[in-house]
């Protein structure tokens, strides 16, 4: 029989098959190449890992296989948002081959959403699916939940965004036996030591883990930068040089959509600053 693998803990393996999870052994030094996310065959009668198919992808810290989806979690206020800070998860989730789900959380501290709505909307324009919600006071979830089924998604996010929190919500929402939740909420900050995915109702997956708050675009070069920026995509061939940087060269299409207020510019100086960073690690590293 064929399940997903939940977590591992103490040299068990909790696979769930339909609506059960089994506790499980692997025999042999596969035990340390297995992880959760990965589909498994399992022995029933023996409780024994047999086998594990071949994954899509696996995520090295933290450690997660077959992830399909990033939750990108930002605070509107407390802490304030730092845009720049967003753009580089967004990166760093499609650079990993990530579908970003970005969340502008703690709408129940701002006095006036729709102006925050209003200065937020270049991100659902160049195509990412947005969401906002309050994870305190569970509103908002729901719409994010439907977009989780099926998958296999994690959380990333700076410091104080409420990764903690969210986590808290789904374990209540998803109705979890009440010892397990209360064991979960006396946390307080959040303090797990290993991945477990937590199920939800539409049968998608959210890895509970202490969720991403460095982040590693060391994958991406300098010039392969602005492929990553949307918006930039439908002035690339316009542009005069086909290497063009987008920021220096003469008769630079993006430049001149930036100038005709076609391109964001908290956007565009996001860009830039990267562009920057990555390109003086390659001085570094080549000369």
């Amino acid at each position: 029989m064929e399940g997903i693998i939940t977590k591992t803990l103490g040299g068990f393996f909790f696979v769930k098959t339909n609506e059960e999870i089994h506790k499980c052994r692997i025999r042999g030094k596969i035990q340390k190449q297995v992880y959760p996310g990965d589909i498994a065959k399992i022995n029933l009668e023996d409780k024994i890992v047999e086998s594990v198919k071949k994954r899509d992808n696996l995520l090295t810290r933290p450690k997660v296989a077959n992830v399909e989806q990033m939750i990108i979690l930002t605070s509107l206020k407390s802490p304030p948002m730092d845009k720049n800070l967003l753009d580089r998860f967004i990166l760093m989730a499609e650079s990993s081959g990530l579908i970003p789900l970005i969340v502008f959380n703690k709408i129940d501290l701002v006095d006036n959403l729709d102006e925050y709505k209003g200065n937020l909307e270049i991100y659902s324009e160049i195509g990412y699916n947005t969401f906002y919600m309050s994870a305190k006071q569970h509103k908002g979830l729901n719409k994010l939940y439907q977009n989780l089924g099926n998958k296999i998604s994690v959380i990333a996010g700076p410091s104080g965004s409420g990764k903690s929190t969210l986590i808290n919500s789904i374990v209540e929402d998803v109705q979890l036996p009440t010892n397990e939740v209360s064991e979960k909420l006396k946390r307080g900050v959040h303090t797990t030591k290993h991945v477990e995915l937590i199920t939800l109702p539409s049968k998608g997956y959210v890895a509970d883990t202490p969720g991403f708050t460095n982040i590693n675009i060391e994958n991406i070069e300098s010039d392969s930068l602005r492929y990553y920026f949307p918006e930039f995509k439908e002035y690339e061939d316009l542009c005069k040089f086909s290497t063009c940087s987008h920021t220096h060269e003469p008769g630079c299409a993006v430049k001149e959509a930036l100038e005709n207020g076609l391109i964001n510019q908290e956007r565009y100086e996001s860009y830039k600053e990267i562009y920057k960073e990555l390109q003086e690690k390659e001085d570094d590293i080549y000369g």
